[in-house]
């Protein structure tokens, strides 16, 4: 019995079709670009790329350059879900500590000015998740965005936490920092050339 693992989908005159197993792609004669997914990934890639799938069906492995990468719009949006998600986290944090007071009138400076948690949260989250095999914080994922360097790889926790650390770069130039991303081919704010990184998006298949 074939784990979802082991089974694939392809691109057919533009349409997703399958799942197949290794033994029927072999039988396809496919070429090394068309699009090849593994069921439960986010995404199709060429066949070329996937080095594991390549390396069974006797394709000569090939990494592609990113070249779909995601808008300032699409990147703000995201940042404003994870500082949703960072505040909701501190909601329940708020909702525990104010079950454990008798006056809650006197507690809630202390819940106003630890309101700066939010930031720190979202900081960390991000970290940790584009860090990670998701290479996306919440938001990303929700938009089909994700961090990856500049060919395309994971970054790691390393990369991400240099990425998030110079986003401070932006806030120290007035959002001209962020803004900058306007301007470049693709995409790149400031933080991201210093980190070496890209928010590249789903092929749109």
């Amino acid at each position: 019995m074939n784990t979802p693992a082991d089974r694939y989908e392809v691109v057919i005159q533009g349409k997703p079709k399958g799942p197949f197993t290794l033994d029927e792609l072999r039988e396809m004669n496919l070429r090394p670009t068309d699009f090849v997914r593994p069921v439960g990934y986010p995404e199709f890639k060429e066949l070329r790329e996937i080095a594991e799938l390549s390396r069974l069906l006797n394709v000569k492995h090939q990494t592609t350059e990113p070249q779909y990468f995601a808008s300032l719009d699409m990147r703000l949006l995201s940042t404003a879900i994870d500082y949703f998600v960072a505040f909701c986290m501190y909601a329940v944090f708020a909702v525990v500590y104010l079950a454990g007071v008798d006056d809650a009138r006197d507690s809630m400076p202390i819940l106003v000015s630890g309101l700066l948690l939010v930031p720190i949260i979202k900081f960390i989250l991000c970290v940790a998740t584009e860090g990670s095999k998701r290479q996306a914080s919440v938001g990303k994922m929700l938009i089909g965005v994700k961090v990856t360097d500049t060919h395309g790889r994971p970054i790691g926790y390393g990369q991400a936490l240099l990425r998030n650390v110079a986003k401070l770069a932006g806030i120290a130039t007035l959002g001209l920092g962020f803004f900058s991303g306007f301007f470049d081919r693709r995409q790149q704010c400031l933080h991201d050339k210093i980190a070496g990184t890209l928010v590249i998006k789903d092929r749109l298949i």
